[in-house]
């Protein structure tokens, strides 16, 4: 078990990187170009690992790697390698990448084998995590992410925000959800999501619901990296949020 720290926590800010909590890895979120000597002269001689795009950035915002649209997915593809080339260079433990894309109605799945290749090259390239997104009709269970990580050879990074934010939109349950990837689940991003929450602070702390605690409870004593990543925007809740990380 490793106890991590997103630097989503400070919003990526390099002027504030003193104030992150001490962790035993930190996970590197949107920094810009010219900040990256900086940042890496911070986490010399620390663990840490990438979240796509890290420093580079996808010509629509958010990642498209399952779109129709041929130039955002190629686009998406052609970043997230990127990233993953320079997460190896400079002695990253991991890159997250998202997938599927979020809130997706359309069919998407005549490209599924084109996809799968992309992500197999990225998993030769540096070890490369899958995050689960929300709200993708046509790829949302575990069965379909167990297919998929296990033909490219990518592991299962579990955004807890998403997954209870799918698990409001197609019934079902999270832990349930977990228990059949735990095999190939290496980390948790941890913060606390519903609808309304997720629009008023994206990256909430803490939150009250069931699934929520049943969730924490149920992946307190697992082998796999604990990465915090709440957001700014809404700080209440955070020293619950910090407890329960540091007791894990």
């Amino acid at each position: 078990m490793r106890k991590g720290v997103s630097t989503s926590i400070i919003r990526s800010r390099p002027d504030l990187l003193e104030t992150l909590p001490q962790a035993d890895v930190y996970e590197l979120g949107f920094f810009k170009l010219e900040d990256l000597g900086h940042v890496l002269h911070f986490f010399s001689g620390k663990h840490f690992g990438i979240h796509a795009p890290f420093v580079y950035r996808y010509i629509d915002h958010h990642p498209n790697p399952t779109s129709l649209n041929e130039e955002k997915r190629k686009d998406t593809f052609f970043v997230n390698k990127r990233c993953a080339e320079l997460s190896k260079k400079i002695g990253a433990d991991y890159v997250v990448v998202h997938f599927p894309n979020a809130l997706q109605r359309e069919n998407w799945l005549s490209i599924y084998e084109e996809v799968e290749r992309e992500f197999s090259e990225l998993s030769t390239l540096v070890k490369t995590r899958v995050e689960n997104v929300y709200g993708n009709d046509h790829f949302h269970s575990a069965k379909d992410y167990r297919s998929f990580l296990e033909n490219t050879g990518c592991r299962m990074c579990i955004d807890v925000g998403h997954l209870l934010l799918d698990a409001e939109i197609y019934h079902f349950s999270p832990v349930k959800f977990i228990e059949e990837l735990s095999d190939l689940i290496e980390e948790f991003h941890i913060y606390y999501a519903d609808f309304e929450t997720y629009r008023r602070c994206h990256h909430a702390p803490w939150g009250e619901s069931k699934n929520f605690f049943e969730i924490l409870e149920f992946i307190k004593d697992m082998d796999v990296d604990f990465v915090i990543e709440p957001t700014p925007e809404c700080d209440e809740g955070l020293e619950e949020l910090l407890e329960y990380w540091r007791d894990l």
